[in-house]
């Protein structure tokens, strides 16, 4: 595929509440830049329900999600920038600039870069895991739970994803497995609450899925102590990891490989921002209002550094 190279001042990767907010900043600081993802809203447009976010006592993961698209886009042309649609495989940075590559042939360089590619979902790593992928193991309940309506399920974790999911898998669903490998959950109270109140769903502590068992589908699991439980559908909901693979240049990170990022969302070096999940900032408390401010507070930094040299 033939490359088409473009030079900007700034360049955004990802579009999630980091990436669409630090956008809406640098339009409306008239600076010009490239929005680029490969999906609306990240990780939020797969929540079911969101209940913290200001503004809304509720709403949708991917309502919101459309709502940052829709506001990002609504102030691109005011910095004469544009957003597309792709997948970055390499960031590179030299002479002072960075070159960021995507998967459609898109070569562009630029003085700044802010980085808001959030992090990715944990697997349970078992060979069964992959083998049934799509055939009743997934790791987006708002993706596929409709498909297993009136189905018996189960769902592993025991943080907010996997509470959220829990609850919606019950709306559908006559019973729901919670498989927590600890003794208490880390989600909120409110979804405990929430959740112990359900008699759809079934809390199992200290509990680890060993295997996934079935023939052409899931038609069940064994857990490490040897139970055997059937159930349909299993969704994954154990965790994030960050996953800083397209960078091909060295910046500074924690020992969990989170970037790591100055007050002013600067890291070590110099030009690159870093936004979101992605970020040792604000003490890893992943939420979407976390998000959107460090993604402002990037693009304002970006201005300084591109405008007035830093």
């Amino acid at each position: 595929m033939a490359s088409s190279i473009k030079e900007i001042p700034l360049v955004i990767i990802g579009t999630g509440p980091a990436g669409y907010t630090a956008s809406i900043y640098a339009s409306r600081y008239k600076l010009q830049h490239i929005l680029i993802g490969n999906t609306i809203g990240g990780q939020v447009s797969k929540a079911h329900i969101i209940e913290n976010y200001p503004g809304f006592i509720q709403i949708k993961g991917f309502e919101l999600s459309t709502k940052f698209k829709e506001h990002a886009e609504h102030f691109l042309p005011m910095s004469n920038s544009e957003f597309i649609f792709d997948t970055v495989i390499s960031v590179e940075h030299k002479d002072n600039q960075f070159i960021t590559k995507t998967q459609q042939g898109s070569v562009i360089k630029s003085k700044a870069l802010i980085f808001t590619v959030g992090v990715k979902k944990r697997e349970l790593g078992l060979v069964s895991e992959k083998k049934f992928l799509g055939k009743g193991v997934s790791h987006c309940v708002t993706c596929d739970g409709f498909f297993y309506r009136d189905k018996i399920v189960g769902i592993v974790g025991g943080g907010d994803s996997a509470a959220t999911g829990a609850l919606y898998l019950a709306d559908i669903s006559p019973k729901v497995y919670m498989f927590v490998r600890r003794d208490k959950m880390r989600a909120e109270p409110i979804w405990q609450e929430q959740i112990f109140k359900n008699p759809k769903i079934e809390v199992l502590f200290n509990t680890e899925v060993a295997e996934i068992y079935g023939d052409q589908k899931v038609q069940g699991v064994i857990t490490k102590d040897g139970r055997k439980i059937e159930l349909e559908g299993l969704f994954i909901e154990i965790g994030h990891y960050p996953d800083t693979s397209i960078l091909k240049f060295d910046v500074e990170k924690d020992e969990h490989g989170y970037i790591k990022v100055k007050p002013d969302m600067s890291t070590s070096v110099p030009g690159f921002f870093a936004a979101g999940d992605i970020t040792t900032a604000n003490n890893k408390f992943h939420q979407i209002v976390v998000a959107t401010g460090e993604g402002a507070v990037a693009a304002n930094s970006a201005y300084m550094y591109v405008v007035r040299g830093g």
